[in-house]
């Protein structure tokens, strides 16, 4: 990726962390990237294309500061969930929440490129670790298939959120009870939700911190 390139994409993630208000225009972009309008053009063809590279590299980032903060955790069944709440904390904390569900399929579709690998991964590791039971290929085809309908579940927590109706914990408690994330039983799935409530990650803090 050329600098110039970068230079535009991290503008538009500074502009996703801090403005957000108004959706980006190449105008602003490329006062905060200080080039000229015609550069944007050489790189980008749309507004849209920009707001998901910088959508991507935020989750990729956050992918990474996530992995290392459950390298040592054993249970994967528990990183599964735990990457539910984070992706709701990541979301309702953007300033630019507001315009971004206003175009969830952009957002479903950056999740399903950058977390969906690495949640699959956990699965198959799950298996090995013997954390789910009786599972076969087809279970693992069917977990692909459950994310993408939970990825459009979580929007929805998101926006009851982001309406004042929960806050990020009681959307995530009730999602994970009212959706099928992974086929375990009900004890499992329950006592996994309440360590995770129980726990208090880094990033809920940070993000509390900078509001």
């Amino acid at each position: 990726m050329s600098k110039t390139r970068e230079k535009l994409i991290d503008a538009a993630i500074t502009y996703l962390n801090t403005e957000g208000k108004e959706k980006i225009s190449v105008k602003k972009l490329i006062k905060i990237a200080d080039v000229g309008y015609g550069t944007f053009y050489n790189h980008f063809d749309s507004v849209e294309a920009i707001q998901y590279e910088a959508l991507n590299k935020t989750v990729r980032n956050t992918l990474i500061d996530f992995k290392l903060g459950v390298k040592n955790e054993k249970d994967y069944v528990y990183i599964i969930y735990l990457a539910l709440l984070r992706g709701i904390n990541l979301l309702v904390n953007s300033p630019s929440i507001h315009w971004l569900l206003e175009d969830v399929q952009m957002v479903i579709q950056v999740f399903k490129e950058t977390s969906q690998p690495n949640m699959e991964n956990n699965f198959l590791n799950a298996v090995k670790a013997k954390q789910i039971q009786n599972t076969t290929i087809e279970d693992l085809l069917e977990f692909r298939t459950a994310r993408h309908y939970m990825q459009w579940a979580a929007m929805g927590a998101v926006q009851q959120v982001v309406d004042g109706e929960l806050n990020e914990r009681e959307a995530f408690e009730k999602l994970s009870k009212n959706i099928n994330v992974i086929d375990i039983p009900e004890e499992q799935r329950d006592a996994i939700i309440a360590r995770i409530l129980s726990e208090t990650h880094h990033w809920e803090v940070k993000d509390n911190d900078d509001k």
